[in-house]
């Protein structure tokens, strides 16, 4: 198996088992999902094919890594096709690769443009920041108002700026402020580009659409739920549900196939089910990790070769002349050399016996 198509099967095995676990794991609270769908990502970016760690024999995972490894030398050959197949999946993934570089330049322009829209228009917010709850006011991030706006929105990763619409109501600046603001603490802005350069890099793969889009509602899950403990869980369901049923101007996401219609209302269903972790999801977590650390191991492992396995065989020993054994015997006695003695003693013939002086 070549390393591209070991590193490919390896990555769809692990997102598709994060992907199962997200489905069995809906009400459990959104940092645990958001650390799931982060890991079915982060197996894309790994090559596995390419990474190569020495088991010793003596560890547990040696007898199923040899097993593996027994069972594909003992499958019937196959026949080689009449081109390089491997070569040719490479050559459409780098065509696919650079796609995905087209597509996350365009999204980059687009967010560009529009964050020199907004500054061109917008005043500094600075007086705002009375309104955040005292572990956020010192949270280093610019404020700006966009004027004739209703937008509401993070950006920067280095130097994060918060976008606030002068069409809001002072309890909607406040609590998009103090959403923003939760987004900027946690650093969700870079959080999101990663998923932006995962999800491009991959477009043409639904496991990575469907596993980039669980990431981005868990971290708006998880700063919702952070801002219903700040203000009050029923006063920012209401303000929260008409934000987001309000017409508003479209801001361009980094992600743009990420965000979907009723992501929204995922949002809002999550903050209305009580969220919790039970022991079957603790059992399946222990599980989830078990399955993974296996899978992984055994793309990595490469199990060490015992002393037995890699002597030459009988054939392949150097062979000693008939006449030279004798002294050489004598030789290895009077040195004391036990290996050279039982090396030489295999090749001995009684038609080469001698009378010791």
């Amino acid at each position: 198996m070549s390393a591209l198509v070991e590193t490919l099967v390896t990555a769809f095995l692990l997102s598709g088992l994060a992907a199962s676990s997200l489905a069995l794991l809906r009400r459990t609270p959104p940092p645990i999902r958001l650390a799931v769908a982060d890991a079915g990502l982060a197996a894309w970016v790994i090559p596995w094919g390419w990474i190569r760690i020495e088991l010793p024999s003596s560890s547990a995972v040696a007898p199923l890594a040899g097993w593996l490894v027994g069972a594909q030398a003992s499958a019937p050959p196959v026949a080689e096709p009449s081109f390089d197949a491997a070569a040719a999946l490479g050559y459409v993934l780098a065509a696919a690769f650079v796609v995905g570089v087209g597509l996350f330049v365009r999204d980059c322009v687009a967010l560009r443009r529009c964050l020199r829209g907004w500054r061109a228009r917008s005043r500094s917010g600075e007086h705002l920041r009375a309104l955040l709850p005292p572990e956020l006011k010192l949270v280093a991030a610019e404020i700006r108002i966009v004027e004739g706006s209703t937008v509401a929105a993070a950006s920067g990763a280095l130097r994060p700026t918060i976008w606030l619409g002068d069409r809001h109501t002072e309890a909607e600046r406040r609590l998009s402020l103090v959403h923003e603001m939760w987004h900027v603490s946690a650093r969700d802005p870079a959080w999101i580009g990663l998923i932006a350069v995962v999800r491009r890099a991959y477009w043409w793969n639904p496991l990575v659409a469907h596993l980039a889009r669980q990431a981005v509602l868990m971290i708006e899950s998880r700063c919702d739920h952070r801002c219903a403990a700040e203000l009050g869980k029923t006063h920012y369901v209401s303000q929260l549900a008409s934000l987001l049923l309000a017409p508003t101007a479209p801001a361009p996401r980094l992600v743009a196939t990420i965000g979907t219609a009723n992501l929204d209302v995922q949002r809002l269903r999550l903050l209305g089910q009580p969220l919790h972790v039970r022991a079957r999801d603790l059992g399946l977590l222990v599980a989830l990790a078990v399955f993974a650390a296996a899978t992984a191991t055994l793309a990595v492992a490469e199990r060490a070769t015992p002393l037995a396995e890699t002597a030459p065989p009988a054939g392949d020993r150097p062979v000693v002349a008939s006449g030279s054994v004798p002294l050489a015997l004598l030789s290895a006695a009077n040195a004391g050399d036990s290996a050279v003695l039982a090396e030489l003693l295999g090749e001995y013939t009684p038609l080469q016996e001698f009378t010791l002086p």
